[in-house]
């Protein structure tokens, strides 16, 4: 089993919809469910999306998927570094004296993400000092940060796009806006594959520079979403890690999960924090979308925390009436764990 990261550039802007009513809101990451659903599309017009969804089905699939995180430049250092943003466990570290957490809980709980090895330090059973948490917090005030005209730094900007309907009767006209998020140079998003079958690595790779075309996301009618691939890199050349010898107590979730049958009454043990979304939205098959909504899913969500890895299953998500509304197959949703470290 060997984990590799990879970089996605987005040369001409994306749209990473929120949940909710209109296109103004963005997001600056993009969850993996919907990552899993626009590969099959690109496996789909190879026709291997019946053999990919039956190997990812199945007790031991052949590889995970992590949601998509911001990378960027990192300006204090010389060499331009990249920095990687995971996501902040929900769980409060284990720290020397509680008076620190007193004092410093409110900015541990803004935190919105941290750097891999705060990620697994935060997660350690060693207790963390004042120093530590101060030094974590300047580390992850470096992350994700919006574009700062002033400065010229920052690795990302959203802009509203004025765009018109027209009202098919009257012809009368109406300006409505579109949120787009523009990385800047040397930033994107970055994700990471867990194989449990190397033999799917070159498939894969396939896939992603055929979706890199494609491209992910909203409003790829008007060329957002498309994106440079550079392939993937074992995770051990691009981060050190000082893992700990023995297996850690506690895993933090950086994918979308949905249980399976056999894990679903082990959660309450498992679990020590967790938060959940609601996904639901419209069908789209290979480069086709349809205006048949899917079912909606609830999923444990990044950031989720658990005492040992959980492995999670596909989540059919077809219409009831699927087959009379025009579709031709079942529609899923990825709901596989993909856990750190």
């Amino acid at each position: 089993m060997k984990t590799y990261l990879y970089h996605l550039e987005f040369p001409g802007g994306a749209h990473f919809g929120r949940q909710g009513i209109g296109l103004e809101e963005t997001r600056e990451s993009f969850s993996s469910d919907s990552l899993f659903s626009a590969l099959i599309n690109a496996f789909s017009l190879v026709g291997e999306a019946d053999e990919v969804l039956a190997a990812l089905g199945s007790e031991t699939p052949p590889f995970h998927l992590s949601s998509l995180f911001p990378y960027g430049p990192d300006k204090s250092d010389k060499n331009s570094k990249r920095l990687y943003a995971l996501p902040r466990p929900m769980t409060m570290p284990r720290v020397q004296d509680n008076s620190v957490l007193r004092s410093a809980g409110k900015d541990l709980k803004k935190i919105r993400y941290l750097v891999p090895e705060d990620v697994v330090r935060w997660l350690d059973d060693r207790p963390l000092t004042e120093d530590d948490i101060h030094a974590m917090r300047t580390r992850a005030a470096r992350l994700a940060r919006p574009w700062n005209e002033e400065t010229k730094e920052g690795w990302h900007a959203v802009f509203l796009r004025p765009r018109v309907a027209l009202d098919r009767n009257s012809q009368n006209s109406a300006i409505w806006w579109c949120g787009e998020i523009h990385f800047s140079r040397k930033a994107g998003l970055f994700g990471l594959v867990r194989f449990q079958d190397e033999a799917w690595k070159p498939r894969l790779e396939a896939a992603f520079r055929l979706l890199s075309d494609m491209g992910l996301g909203g409003e790829r009618t008007y060329g957002l979403g498309m994106f440079r691939f550079d392939g993937f890199t074992p995770v051990e050349d691009v981060w050190s890690l000082n893992l700990p010898e023995a297996d850690p107590r506690r895993h933090v979730l950086l994918s979308r999960y949905v249980p399976t049958k056999d894990e679903l009454g082990r959660l309450p043990q498992v679990l020590s924090a967790w938060d959940m979304e609601e996904s639901r939205g419209y069908v789209v098959s290979g480069r086709s979308a349809t205006t048949v909504k899917r079912k909606r899913v609830r999923f444990l969500i990044e950031g989720s925390v658990a005492r040992e890895p959980l492995s999670g299953r596909l989540v059919d998500v077809t219409p009831e009436q699927g087959l009379a509304l025009g579709l031709t197959h079942r529609v899923y949703r990825s709901g596989l764990g993909f856990w750190f470290p």
